[in-house]
């Protein structure tokens, strides 16, 4: 049983297809194939597409800081001197309505933590900021008090 477990996985691996994208023009249009062009075009490098990982670590991190440098603006906040932020994290992207607008946003959550009016803790609640696609700023904070 192991042997024929061996076999299969071994067909498996070698029997996978090599993929290449080939960037091809085609009726004064650019696409992009997995075929080789017929006329001009050329293979495309698909070794360095995108960023890094660190990449992206980076820039969630400084979008999380511009969240919750925003959660520390906000106006109803009794002594934002105060304010404690946690677990803020990205919650992927979503589309929200602003100005009769639909935008594709993404959304960044923490816990927020606040005084009230009597000075004592009111206990974590949920925050949110919606950032631009980029998340280089933030376009709108919901925050409960």
């Amino acid at each position: 049983m192991k042997l024929i477990a061996l076999a299969a996985l071994a067909l498996a691996t070698t029997a996978a297809p090599a993929w290449a994208v080939n960037k091809c023009t085609v009726g004064g249009k650019t696409v992009y194939q997995d075929a080789p062009c017929a006329g001009d075009g050329h293979k495309v490098d698909t070794t360095s597409a995108g960023p890094s990982n660190a990449d992206v670590a980076a820039a969630a991190g400084a979008a999380a800081a511009l969240c919750e440098t925003a959660l520390r603006t906000v106006p109803h906040w009794k002594d934002a001197d105060s304010v404690r932020i946690s677990d803020v994290k990205r919650m992927g992207f979503t589309t929200t309505k602003m100005h009769g607008t639909t935008l594709a946003v993404v959304r960044y959550g923490a816990m927020v933590e606040a005084k009230n009016s009597y000075g004592a803790y009111t206990g974590k609640k949920p925050a949110y900021c919606l950032l631009n696609g980029s998340e280089t700023k933030v376009l709108d904070v919901q925050a409960i008090n």
